[in-house]
Order: structure tokens, then C-alpha cells, then sequence
């Protein structure tokens, strides 16, 4: 089996391992300690797909994101009784990319999260991260291997429980390397997501 199936299945395995608790906990009735709700409030699964540009031609990757996420309301005294969410949030991913060569893309995001409920099944967000990341893509316009990554994105959540939800949303990225290698010209991409998560 080749490291990057054995790394997407670490990745699925520890997601598994966030849902499944909340799930028991929300079909029995009983108190279930998840192993992540100790700072984490949220997990999830996000995937998309992405489009872009490069010198060989167009830049297409796939996102294989496990979505964490702490809500800051506990430790933001001004957020106070705001109907609101301020989340941190943690992206470990790993993404294929697969024109105009097969290629792959790891890293991770950290950034800030905000949702609000507009109803109790719909809540809006907005969000944007940033991560140390390694690509392989070789190209004239941008140096393969350290970069870094900007995201920003919105999107909205629709709840199918109290403790689970699917959400579908919209991401801009730039990937360089802040001058540390040359060339240096940026990967720009648009992506759409969809994603499921439960909270704890």
C-alpha cells in the first residue's frame, strides 16, 4: 500500500473516532465522552473540488480535510450570550491533485471560524485559515516543496440533528512560499466544498 493511501486512511480512521461517540451518545440518550471534546467542540470531514492555474496548464486539486473546531465563547468574555460562534479552527489535510500531472498536496490550516444560526437547522458561516503546507507540483511559475497556504471561505450549515450537520461552501486559496524559494509566482484556486461534522 502506497504512504499516500496509509495517510488518507490515518486521517479517515481519526475522524471515525470523532463521530462515533457523539453518535452513540445522541441515538441512546446517554452522556458519551468523545476522545476530542476535551478542547475540540467540533469534527468533521470536508472534501472539494478545485480549480486553478499553473505554467503547464490547469491546476485541479482534490481537498481531504479533517475539519477540528473549539469554540473561543468560553474564553472570550465579550462574546458573552452572542447567539453566534467563534471557532478556532485546525485543517490537517491531504490533497491530490491529479491535472495537469498527478501530484499531492499536504499540510495544515489554523484560523478562525464564525457561524450564526438563522434558523435552527440553517447557520451561515465564514472563515480563514492559514498553514504550512508541501507540494509536489512542478512547475516554471512556483517552487515545488515548503509553501504556505491562505484561505478564505463561506459557506452554510444545515443541521440534521442537534449534534450532526452537512455543510456546503465555497473556498479561495493562495499557496506560495513568502519569497523563501524561487520561483515564486503563487497557486491561486477556487474551490466548492461539502463536508459533514458533529459536535460534541
Amino acid at each position: 500500500m502506497s504512504r499516500f493511501y496509509r495517510v488518507i486512511i490515518f486521517f479517515l480512521t481519526l475522524s471515525i473516532i470523532g463521530f462515533i461517540n457523539p453518535a452513540l451518545a445522541e441515538e441512546t440518550g446517554k452522556s458519551v465522552k468523545a476522545p476530542l471534546s476535551s478542547f475540540f467542540t467540533e469534527s468533521g470531514f470536508i472534501t472539494g473540488m478545485g480549480t486553478g492555474s499553473v505554467t503547464k496548464g490547469d491546476y485541479e486539486p482534490i481537498l481531504l480535510i479533517w475539519h477540528l473546531a473549539a469554540d473561543l465563547k468560553p474564553h472570550l468574555r465579550f462574546l458573552g450570550n452572542h447567539r453566534g460562534t467563534l471557532s478556532f479552527i485546525c485543517e490537517p489535510q491531504i490533497n491530490p491533485a491529479f491535472n495537469p500531472d498527478t501530484d499531492v498536496e499536504f499540510g495544515v490550516g489554523f484560523g478562525l471560524k464564525y457561524i450564526y444560526p438563522v434558523t435552527d437547522r440553517i447557520s451561515p458561516y465564514v472563515m480563514g485559515s492559514v498553514g504550512p503546507h508541501f507540494i509536489t507540483v512542478q512547475d516554471n511559475d512556483q517552487a515545488t516543496g515548503f509553501i504556505f497556504a491562505d484561505t478564505i471561505g463561506a459557506g452554510v450549515y444545515y443541521h440534521l440533528t442537534t449534534k450532526s450537520a452537512v455543510h456546503a461552501g465555497y473556498r479561495f486559496r493562495h499557496m506560495s512560499n513568502a519569497g523563501l524559494k524561487s520561483p515564486n509566482s503563487g497557486i491561486n484556486t477556487h474551490f466548492g466544498t461539502i463536508g459533514y461534522s458533529v459536535f460534541f
